[in-house]
């Protein structure tokens, strides 16, 4: 940040030295900043190099997918291969093949979570946390404060973990806010 300031004073400077800055009607002037052009941008990974993974829900009673076949075909869609555990689906009464026609395949637990980012419902138990590719990120209903030994086994595996319990229920992140989605599809 520092940086940032002191090459905008320094342009700043320049300009009002030089008398550089004139305005002409009906043209735009973008400056540019010599300084930010040494620095290197962080390159992330291609959609086409990322897994996502679905895992069956193993808490009694869950009945709960964390991904339908319609979201399967728009992560697809955008470049990404979705690996969905056999019969992960079968509570919400999605079948394995309504997953392969949206272009998942189906795989094992371990494929499953096995994934770059693996997306469930409830927090992994440690023996599934186990199974985590290290240095992959986990979308779930994680309850960190409630999880201590989870946290602990996850932050060992170098996990990145974006606990949906603790998204905000504010208008700006309405988007993310997984209960709200969960009560108006309930009724």
């Amino acid at each position: 940040m520092s940086t940032l300031l002191n090459c905008i004073s320094r342009s700043c400077l320049v300009l009002s030295q030089r008398r550089v800055h004139q305005k002409v009607l009906g043209r735009r002037h973008f400056r540019t900043f010599p300084g930010l052009w040494d620095q290197k941008a962080t390159k992330g990974i291609p959609y086409k190099d990322l897994v996502v993974g679905v895992p069956k829900e193993t808490v009694l009673n869950e009945r709960r997918v964390a991904l339908s076949p319609a979201g399967v075909q728009a992560l697809v869609k955008q470049g990404f291969k979705v690996q969905v555990e056999s019969g992960a689906g079968d509570e919400a009464k999605f079948s394995d093949q309504q997953y392969k026609d949206a272009g998942a395949t189906i795989t094992d637990v371990k494929g499953a979570l096995g994934s770059d980012l693996v997306l469930k419902v409830r927090a992994p138990s440690l023996s599934e946390a186990d199974f985590l590719k290290p240095r992959s990120t986990l979308v779930s209903f994680i309850y960190p404060a409630q999880n201590p030994d989870l946290m602990k086994k996850l932050s060992e595996r170098q996990s990145t973990v974006l606990a949906m319990d603790q998204v905000p229920r504010v208008t700006i992140a309405q988007g993310y806010d997984a209960l709200s989605s969960m009560a108006n599809i309930a009724g």
